[in-house]
């Protein structure tokens, strides 16, 4: 074949495998366009893939029957999305959407310690202000004006609003920074729990507002705010150091943890003590968006681990009634006008102890607050002279008074200083230490009376009986026995609680004052340095109750799964210390408190008409000189003990008449099923 026909022949074939080329690029080409155009015009519309958290519920906390005290709402919140929000748009963006939050009267987060005209800084958030000063590194001079124009000019370039609306930006941005809004940590909470109105214009409005939502999402409610507070405690943003942790001291921050800048953590009492127990873990979703912000697809890749439930020693019902009891009675005090009669009262505490566990059963403060406005209102309560934050049932030492004589007879007898048939001759007046030349020290009581017994001497709270008892016991087997009935002690309890501290010669040194030798004396009546917290009070009435065992005190009952379907741990009964007191000196001391509960003859208050023995011991501790305290020990029956009751009055008297009440409301509530008389 010639040359020319072979040239000929390959300029066909090339002619057909280009033909073929074509027609296969033509055909997937039609593929694409006609075939599965529309999904790929989709997809390209799809610019971003974001994987995002959901908030797992968390745990409610009930009371002993199941009854909520605090638990989870779904609520409407607004939420940035850190991927669809324009850099160049946040401040005009935050702008509009605070203008239709206060069209609608709705609020939003904003940390900024300073006040609303941007000149000072808030009082009593110092804590807060040193955070703001060292997140924008700044020198700890910096004045709040200081901070807004750097934050203002130089980090978050707010440009073109007046003073008021640059510095309600300004609370938003810092907001986002305490709550590392980034890549990260992508979702951050603008405003939650807005209304219906409030979320119709934001989606009317949504071209406005790339990068903005509506999400339902749980907030943390309190049925009654009243009831138990300080028990309860409350939520509240992370802090920056507690965030990250002290590598000096080896303690974890929250972001070891697995937690989430932006996370709500417990703050205060049962919410912060149980926070991993209650907290849970988020789960993802993974979100599919256009680049118009528009959800093309989402899925949930890993779903969310529920926190736990923590039931409470406490009923409800119980609580609610002691805490009625407490105020009515503070009311009826007040209407007396009558400083002489308790009217100055300025403040209340009670605690209520199962004599035979130890588990709190009621805990009320006078003053008290309400959880759900606790932010609202903190600044007017923190500056409240009546200290409603404070929880003097943990946390307030006071001298305990002749309560304490129950902790010196219980001493005297058990170490074989007296019988409980020996005397003490009562003649008002105490000359002891008249021995000592040039001596001046008469301590006093306040009546005579003569000859008298432990069980007569508690009745009547005989000071002159207890003078002496004490005196020959000492100072250091003083401080033993109200060690081990629970006072001046650790308590065990969940919450904080204070410690407090028995009289002695070592905790004169401590406190800067000098031990004298007639200082024992003064002790024996619940006097001097001695400081216990009415928690401990309760507990010393529990350790009598049960001659002689000190169980530790404790709020939790268990700790149950989010849907109640498993049991998770229980509190068992506990013992902290235990001596044994012989049935003839428990008779005589118990005796002794019958007799003192049975002089309570004031109408509706009275024990003596009870279908069953009561055990008190009142006392009136000193504040100063002048100013004296109400205190009150007790349980019952005491046959068979079942609650363990201690009280403090501020400034105030007859504190032992809330006993009638408080046991009146026990067996018609959480006591009910106990009553068999």
């Amino acid at each position: 074949m010639s040359a020319k026909p072979k040239e000929r022949m390959r300029l066909i074939v090339l002619s057909i495998l280009t033909a073929a080329i074509f027609c296969l690029y033509l055909l997937v080409l039609m593929t694409h366009q006609i075939v599965h155009g529309s999904e790929y015009f989709a997809q390209t519309q799809a610019s971003t893939t974001s994987v995002l958290s959901i908030k797992a519920a968390r745990g409610d906390i009930v009371d002993c029957n199941g009854i909520p005290l605090a638990e989870n709402e779904t609520s409407l919140n607004i939420v940035f999305y850190y991927s669809f929000l324009p850099k160049d748009q946040q401040n005009d963006i935050i702008a509009q959407l605070i203008e239709i939050c206060e069209e609608n009267g709705e609020t939003w987060n904003d940390p900024l310690p300073i006040t609303p005209d941007g000149t000072e800084f808030v009082e009593d958030r110092d804590k807060e202000v040193e955070a703001l000063k060292k997140k924008l590194e700044l020198n700890v001079y910096a004045t709040a004006d200081d901070c807004m124009y750097h934050m203002q000019q130089n980090i978050f370039k707010i440009e073109g609003y007046d003073a008021a609306m640059t510095r309600k930006i300004a609370g938003v941005r810092y907001g986002m920074v305490l709550s590392d809004f980034s890549v990260n940590n992508n979702q951050y909470v603008f405003a939650e729990n807005v209304s219906p109105e409030t979320v119709l214009k934001i989606k009317e409005m949504s071209h406005l507002f790339p990068g903005v939502d509506v999400a339902e999402q749980d907030i943390r409610v309190y049925p009654d705010g009243t009831l138990l507070p300080h028990v309860i405690g409350y939520l509240g943003a992370i802090y920056a150091e507690d965030w990250l942790g002290d590598s000096e001291t080896g303690t974890q921050g929250y972001k070891e943890k697995g937690y989430k800048m932006s996370d709500l953590i417990g703050k205060a009492g049962i919410e912060k003590v149980m926070e991993e127990t209650l907290h849970g873990v988020d789960g993802e979703r993974t979100v599919e968006q256009s680049k118009n912000g528009e959800i093309i697809s989402e899925t949930i890749t890993s779903p969310t681990q529920p926190g736990n439930k923590v039931v409470l020693t406490i009923d409800s019902a119980f609580q609610k009634r002691v805490q009625e009891a407490v105020e009515e009675y503070v009311e009826y005090l007040k209407s007396l006008n009558d400083s002489k009669r308790g009217s100055d009262i300025k403040g209340a505490a009670v605690s209520v102890l199962d004599a035979k566990t130890g588990a709190v059963l009621a805990m009320v403060n006078y003053p008290t607050y309400d959880i759900n406005r606790f932010y609202e209102d903190y600044n007017e309560l923190l500056k409240d002279e009546l200290t409603p934050l404070n929880n003097r049932v943990t946390q307030s030492l006071y001298r305990p008074g002749s309560t304490f004589k129950t902790a010196v007879a219980v001493g005297a007898l058990e170490e074989g200083i007296i019988t409980p048939n020996e005397t003490v001759n009562c003649t008002g007046t105490y000359y002891y230490y008249d021995y000592i030349p040039g001596n001046k020290f008469h301590p006093t009581c306040l009546k005579y009376h003569g000859q008298t017994n432990v069980i007569e001497a508690l009745t009547v709270s005989c000071n002159i009986f207890f003078y002496d008892v004490g005196r020959r016991l000492g100072i250091d087997k003083m401080g033993e026995y109200a060690n081990l009935m629970g006072l001046g002690v650790e308590t065990g309890l969940e919450i904080p609680s204070a410690v407090g501290g028995i009289s002695s010669p070592e905790r004169s040194e401590l406190l800067g004052t000098r031990w004298e030798q007639g200082n024992v004396v003064q002790a024996a009546i619940g006097q001097m340095d001695t400081a216990v917290s009415p928690l401990q009070l309760s507990i010393q009435a529990m350790t009598l109750a049960n001659q002689g065992t000190r169980y530790q005190p404790h709020l939790i009952k268990e700790i149950r799964s989010y849907d109640d379907s498993e049991v998770i741990s229980v509190t068992e009964p506990v013992v902290a210390s235990s001596f044994e007191i012989s049935d003839v000196n428990y008779q005589a001391v118990v005796d002794g408190m019958i007799g003192a509960g049975e002089t309570i003859s004031a109408s509706g208050y009275t024990l003596k008409d009870l279908p069953y023995d009561v055990a008190i011991k009142t006392g009136s501790p000193q504040k100063t000189s002048t100013v004296f305290h109400s205190a009150v020990i007790g349980f019952a029956p005491v046959d068979d003990p079942d609650i363990a009751i201690g009280i403090i009055l501020e400034e105030s008297q007859n504190a032992s008449w809330l006993v009638r009440k408080i046991l009146d409301a026990y067996y018609e509530t959480a006591g009910k099923d106990r009553v068999d008389w």
